[in-house]
C-alpha cells in the first residue's frame, strides 16, 4: 500500500491526541507501512513471529507540545561508539525489565534518555510490534502525549543529539527518500525520512510510516479542515 503525503503550510493539531486514541482502539495491525519502509538488507527478516529468543522491548512516540503551538515528536541520534544501532536516529526506548509493561518500559526509557519527568506523559495507545533482527528485539510501539512540555537533558552516553520532529513535517511530501547505505562490503536502499541533516531508516522509519500514515487517514477523515484549539 502506498503512503499518501501531502504539503501543509502550517497545521494546528489540538485534537490529534483524541483522534489518534480513537483510530488505535478501531484498527488492526498494520505492516503494510512496515513493508513500505523496509530497507532492502532486511529480506523481509522483520516480519513476525519473533523467535522466541527475542528481547521485549518499547520505544516511545511522545506528541509534546511545540513553542509555535504545534506536536513535535522527541527523536535521538545514537552516540556513533554505542553497540547496537550506534549513529543511527532513533526513539528513545530500550529492552523490557522482568514484569514490566510496554507503556512501563517506554516510559522508563524517554525520562533516562532525556533526562526529564515522565509525569505528564500519558498513554493514547500502541502501534504495531516489530521485530528488529539486527539487535534481536521485539519492539511495542508507545504513543503518548505530554500535558505539558518537559524541560530535556539528555542523557550524552545515550543520545548525541536530540532531534525534535514536528508532526507537520512528517506528513509533508518533502520528506521522504530512498537513501543508499553500506554495511560492510554490502551496499543497499534503504526508504526513509530526510529530517534536517539526518537520514532516518530501517525500524525507526517503519514505525515512523505507520504512525505517519494514521495521522495522513485522521487527516482524510476530516475532509482536510483544520483542528482548531
Amino acid at each position: 500500500m502506498a503512503i499518501e503525503s501531502m504539503s501543509i503550510e502550517s497545521i494546528d493539531l489540538a485534537n490529534l491526541p483524541d483522534q489518534l486514541r480513537r483510530k488505535l482502539d478501531q484498527r488492526n495491525p498494520d505492516r503494510a507501512s512496515h513493508r513500505e519502509f523496509a530497507p532492502q538488507y532486511a529480506f523481509g527478516r522483520h516480519r513476525g513471529p519473533a523467535p522466541r529468543f527475542a528481547h521485549r522491548a518499547a520505544v516511545m512516540i511522545a506528541l509534546v507540545p511545540g513553542r509555535s503551538g504545534e506536536w513535535s515528536i522527541p527523536l535521538t541520534l545514537r552516540p556513533s561508539q554505542m553497540s547496537d544501532h550506534g549513529g543511527q536516529v532513533s526513539l528513545p526506548g530500550g529492552r523490557a525489565e522482568p514484569g514490566e509493561s510496554h507503556w512501563r518500559t517506554g516510559c522508563r526509557e524517554f525520562g533516562e534518555e532525556l533526562g526529564c519527568t515522565t509525569e505528564y506523559l500519558q498513554p493514547i495507545g500502541e502501534l504495531t510490534p516489530i521485530y528488529v533482527f539486527a539487535s534481536r528485539h521485539l519492539v511495542t510501539p508507545n504513543v503518548g502525549v505530554c500535558g505539558l512540555r518537559p524541560t530535556m537533558n539528555p542523557n550524552p552516553n545515550e543520545v548525541a543529539q536530540l532531534i525534535h520532529l514536528s508532526v507537520a513535517d512528517l506528513i509533508s511530501d518533502t520528506i521522504t527518500m530512498v537513501g543508499t547505505l553500506r554495511r560492510g562490503t554490502a551496499e543497499f536502499d534503504a526508504p526513509g525520512f530526510r529530517i534536517g541533516d539526518h537520514f532516518v531508516w530501517g525500524a525507526t522509519a517503519m514505525i515512523l510510516a505507520e504512525f505517519r500514515q494514521l495521522v495522513l487517514e485522521i487527516q482524510k477523515d476530516n475532509q482536510f479542515e483544520p483542528w482548531l484549539m
